[in-house]
């Protein structure tokens, strides 16, 4: 494991907690009935946060996934295989924010 390792964790979390706070800005956009430009404008930039973070996430994860990768063995570690799982997860979610940040440029 390299002696980076506890500051890239810091990092995951930093971009968790972007990912969190645009969330939390789409749910405050989506509890209006109608929606106004101005919230609509709102929750394309939140998923367009997300669209990046996911991306950066999935990177972080990835490095994080090597730096758990053991050499010279059948199988990789649980560990090595659970981040590399997320690292996935967090592609797509940054991949289907983009496809819903371009759905609202369609509507406007």
């Amino acid at each position: 494991m390299e002696s980076g390792t506890p500051s890239r964790w810091e990092d995951v979390n930093a971009t968790a907690e972007m990912i969190a706070q645009a969330g939390r800005k789409l749910e405050g956009s989506a509890r209006g009935v109608g929606q106004t430009p101005v919230e609509v404008t709102a929750a394309r930039e939140a998923l367009l946060v997300v669209t990046a973070a996911g991306a950066r996430l999935a990177r972080q994860l990835d490095v994080l996934a090597s730096a758990y990768e053991s050499s010279n063995v059948a199988e990789p570690s649980t560990v090595h295989v659970a981040l590399d799982q997320a690292a996935a997860a967090a592609e797509d979610l940054g991949n289907c924010a983009k496809v819903a940040a371009q759905a609202i440029d369609g509507d406007e």
